[in-house]
């Protein structure tokens, strides 16, 4: 009898193994950056798959032999983490492997589209820093956002279709150089209630940034900034994707593709769901407003869940 039972269950061992396997997704990292391995984290975290990890280097020639070696492997999904990771695998890969593409500054640029092809935005349509914006200066109607309409005029179209729904208007800065920055600011005094910072080639330097940091502190107004760093320079806050919440995102969707054979090509570029904010407790005192700013902002942050950072 027990012999019996032995060969039966040896006889199960490769079904049960065959139901336990999990699809097989493979995540491309463009380079070794500390934020890719956090989206790699949060990205293992959630999707329901086996998931494998390589690492390019920085030659696209390189790069586009491992997606073709990848390609004759048929995994599940392919996760390209960073512009070089995206870029080979739209061009390497067969229509036949989905491609889910994050960490992608401005991925329109990239002309990442497909029919097996989707992934999410590094940048968010603007809603949730105007909203902080609204929270901490419920009163505040016109943002100014100094940028070179060669680079950012869709970004700043991006910010009034979100800042119409919130009852607020986009002031447009347009500068062509840096030159120019200093005297669009000046004058702009007294008719913004706000700073909004977006980045393109001419406003995203370090000289940009101290000169709108000088410009916001002057007028009392709030300046919310891309990055935690720049808030530590004196900025207002900053809200920034981070990195472990869109790996986890970027699970979820992989599980919607995977699991139930959702088409990634007939889904759009998802917007990031998760924020890390960085507030500034010296900028935010200087603000000429009764309420408590910093009460409101961390308030703002507890109801969606916002990881926050308090600089000094």
């Amino acid at each position: 009898m027990r012999s019996t039972r032995a060969a039966l269950l040896l006889a199960l061992l490769p079904l049960v193994a065959a139901a336990q396997a999990r699809p097989k997704v493979v995540a491309v990292k463009s380079t070794a950056l500390a934020p890719y391995a956090s989206v790699l984290a949060g990205f293992r975290a959630e999707a329901d798959a086996d998931v494998q990890e390589l690492m390019l280097d920085e030659s696209p020639t390189a790069a586009a032999k491992v997606f073709k070696a990848l390609a004759l492997q048929k995994p599940m999904l392919v996760l390209a983490i960073g512009p070089l990771a995206a870029n080979a695998a739209r061009r390497s890969l067969g229509e036949e492997i989905p491609v889910l593409f994050v960490m992608v500054p401005y991925f329109e640029k990239y002309g990442l589209e497909g029919p097996n092809v989707t992934g999410i935005a590094l940048t968010s349509d603007y809603t949730p820093e105007l909203g902080a914006l609204k929270a901490m200066l419920p009163k505040a109607k016109r943002v100014g956002i100094l940028h070179d309409p060669r680079f950012s005029a869709r970004q700043v179209q991006t910010a009034q279709e979100s800042a119409s729904a919130q009852g607020l208007s986009i002031v447009p800065l347009e500068v062509e150089s840096q030159a120019r920055v200093e005297k669009v600011l000046a004058g702009a005094a007294g008719k913004v209630d706000a700073m909004l910072m977006v980045a393109d080639k001419t406003v995203a330097n370090t000289t940009v940034v101290e000169a709108l940091i000088t410009f916001a502190t002057a007028q009392k107004i709030p300046l919310v900034a891309l990055t935690p760093s720049q808030v530590k320079e004196g900025a207002t806050l900053s809200l920034a994707p981070s990195p472990t919440a869109i790996g986890q995102q970027a699970g979820r969707l992989a599980n919607r593709i995977i699991h139930e054979k959702v088409d990634p090509g007939a889904l759009a570029v998802a917007q990031p769901e998760g924020m890390d904010m960085a507030i500034s407790l010296t900028a935010s005192r200087k603000l000429s407003s009764s309420c408590d700013v910093v009460m409101e902002l961390l308030r703002y942050a507890a109801k969606r869940d916002f990881p926050v950072k308090v600089f000094e």
